[in-house]
């Protein structure tokens, strides 16, 4: 039974990004149009593509009945994609140039998208501690086990929370310094097009 597209078709979007700086190294494709401009859009391309990997991520998850290691790995898969396909743009692209043309936008951008990685940090401490005492137990490996999730610790409840809060608010955040991105990137081809 296939379940989505393949890992592999994928896995190398990531390395597609270095098509952007090949649009550095000789100025561009349309004229007059600032090559940051040009490769600004290709990064909004890539992080704009991580979306249905986040999406695809989370309904694995969801649509699963219990979780086991298999549902486990694959869907970490889709999700760590999506994750590359945000961050390799971050780090090469945006971080470096964040004080050009610093703008309340561009602000805006900034802050929820640094809200989007500490909820996800934040996300990432509950998950933790999920996986350890599911492991300790062997709930990945036999998920049969008559066994509610919330006795396998006393603090799973908390974790859990962690967990659901910080997806939901990454998630959340993520959308909105996205959509700021977009506005900041129509800003950008607007003074192009209109002159």
């Amino acid at each position: 039974m296939a379940m989505g597209p393949s890992i592999d078709a994928v896995a190398s979007s990531a390395e597609l990004f270095v098509g952007a700086s090949v649009l550095a190294s000789y100025g561009g494709l349309i004229d007059g149009v600032p090559k940051s401009t040009e490769i600004a859009t290709v990064v909004a391309l890539f992080v704009t593509a991580s979306l249905p990997f986040y999406l695809y991520g989370a309904w694995i998850v969801i649509d699963a009945e219990v979780v086991t290691w298999s549902v486990l790995t694959h869907h970490l898969k889709f999700i760590s994609v999506g994750l590359t396909l945000t961050t390799v743009p971050v780090v090469t692209w945006m971080v470096p140039r964040l004080i050009e043309g610093f703008t309340g936008t561009v602000a805006m951008h900034a802050f929820f998208g640094l809200q989007a990685y500490a909820l996800l940090l934040f996300a990432l401490t509950g998950i933790f501690h999920i996986f350890r005492a599911k492991r300790a137990h062997s709930l990945y490996e036999d998920p049969d086990q008559d066994v509610d999730i919330s006795e396998l610790h006393e603090n799973m409840g908390a974790w859990r929370f962690r967990l659901r809060v910080g997806v939901f608010g990454y998630v959340l955040t993520w959308l909105i310094a996205w959509l700021l991105g977009l506005v900041i990137l129509f800003l950008r081809w607007e003074r192009f097009l209109l002159g």
